[in-house]
């Protein structure tokens, strides 16, 4: 054996157990702007906003009677406003969060995909913005779709498609 290898082994080990214990460098400032304004477009990119042609209350109201007229189950409406607010945050604009979901949307995705993908969020939020115009933002499902194959991918067209007939003559 030569005589080099042991202490070459030896003294790369220890490089090693030596880099490990360094700590990771810092971001800059710049750096993390930067990181942040990616996690942005990224958020801007999964979820579609829109702006309601009707105010809040009637927005809620319109959204909640077209989900039932495309047979959606419907559950519960969160009044988030009164949730901030108690939580602490006196100036909390209002923001309600409707859970509806085409029937069977989620067993049939489930299904298709053998349980890999996660559940949809079956949401839809109207939030009154700074110009005190109401606002609809849900799941950019036809994205999302777009993005998977198969029967996922036909399964979240549908259910975009669906989304899309819901927000009809509601949103611009």
């Amino acid at each position: 054996m030569n005589t080099w290898i042991l202490p070459t082994l030896a003294g790369l080990l220890l490089a090693g157990s030596v880099h490990a214990q360094m700590p990771a460098a810092q971001p800059t400032p710049e750096q993390m702007q930067a990181a942040m304004a990616r996690q942005m477009q990224m958020m801007a990119i999964m979820f579609d906003y829109r702006k309601s042609r009707l105010g809040f209350e009637e927005t809620v109201s319109a959204l909640t009677a077209a989900a039932g007229r495309e047979g959606w189950n419907l559950g519960q409406i969160y009044d988030m406003q009164s949730a901030m607010k108690q939580a602490g945050n006196p100036g909390a604009q209002r923001m309600k969060v409707i859970n509806t979901c085409p029937k069977n949307a989620n067993e049939r995705l489930a299904k298709a995909s053998q349980g890999r993908l996660p559940p949809l969020p079956c949401r839809l939020t109207v939030f009154e913005g700074k110009d005190s115009k109401a606002y609809v933002v849900r799941m950019n499902t036809a994205m999302l779709a777009r993005g998977l194959k198969g029967e996922p991918a036909t399964i979240m067209a549908e259910v975009a498609k669906q989304e899309d007939a819901v927000l009809k003559g509601i949103v611009e």
